[in-house]
């Protein structure tokens, strides 16, 4: 039998969970108790929990219903663990499957991660899989995008000789862990120059940017959101659409990083934000999947 996993980075289910959750993420390596603070404050404010697991869940049934095949769902950080979701898949009779990563645009260290996890829980259990490597060109997810810029920017005031400047955001990556060749960067730009000629917006009115990267020390992928605000606003620019196509579902770095760190330091500096919606579980994910499975049946 056929099915489909889909695979998401996880997030706490609650507040007690956040510790458990970081060492996940750190591979073991002891967590500073002010870092687990402050991330756990930063869970508090978005109400206690990710809701990325739940979204990923909803986009499952949704996913199953559209293309009549089983819809497993696995997490690299949390619960369910995709190890988990694999072995179940094999108790359920699924015999080959077709594993989609829910971040459109592949980097070694992000997506080949959850790739060769993957093939290590797959061998394992003798599941036969098929690994969707990058989906960040296709037209629905395309189209998705540019549907929620446009409807952020009429959220924004319409004063005369007023510049607004669209910003795809990205989760940055440390350029250390960028192999050679890696794809990541391309892909980020192939996505948004589609998305700016579906819309027809000129080079000079939307860049490329990166977002909440952490860890001291270390040379990230930029300009950062913050840093092409800053620039932007000396340039005589006061609106700002952010749109973090990077990211499919509301989680942390979306509703903590961009909806309250940045948006405070775009108003310190006189430029009003808008953001655009994440895809979460509506029909421009829906059908992106979709079509990813219907390309794969043949």
């Amino acid at each position: 039998m056929l099915g489909v996993l889909l695979l998401a980075h996880g997030g706490p289910s609650s507040l007690e969970d956040v510790p458990a959750f970081l060492d996940r993420v750190r591979g073991g390596r002891p967590c500073p108790e002010r870092l687990v603070d402050e991330v756990r404050e930063r869970y508090r404010f978005i109400g206690g929990a990710s809701p990325l697991p739940d979204i990923t869940g909803r986009s499952a049934r949704k996913l199953e219903e559209a293309c009549k095949l089983p819809v497993h769902v696995g997490m690299l950080h949390w619960h369910p663990f995709l190890e988990d979701a694999i072995s179940q898949m094999v108790l359920d009779g699924v015999s080959r499957a077709l594993v989609i990563c829910l971040v459109p645009h592949f980097s070694e260290c992000s997506v080949g991660r959850y790739h060769r996890r993957t093939t290590l829980a797959a061998d394992e259990r003798g599941l036969a899989f098929d690994f969707i490597d990058s989906w960040h060109t296709l037209p629905p997810y395309v189209d998705g995008l540019a549907d929620s810029i446009v409807a952020s920017r009429k959220e924004l005031r319409d004063e005369p000789g007023a510049q607004t400047h669209v910003i795809f955001c990205a989760h940055s990556l440390p350029k250390a862990a960028l192999v050679a060749g890696d794809p990541y960067e391309l892909q980020l730009w192939e996505t948004a120059d589609r998305v700016a000629a579906r819309l027809g917006l000129p080079q000079e009115e939307w860049t490329v940017a990166y977002q909440s990267a952490s860890g001291p020390g270390q040379d990230w992928l930029g300009p950062s959101v913050d840093e092409l605000i800053l620039e932007l606003s000396e340039r005589g620019t006061r609106q700002v659409v952010l749109c973090p196509f990077g990211f499919v579902a509301d989680q942390v770095e979306i509703l903590y990083d961009l909806d309250v760190v940045v948006k405070q330091k775009a108003g310190d500096l006189g430029v009003a934000v808008t953001r655009t919606p994440l895809l979460n579980d509506g029909s421009a994910l829906i059908d992106s999947l979709a079509l990813l499975v219907e390309q794969w049946r043949g």
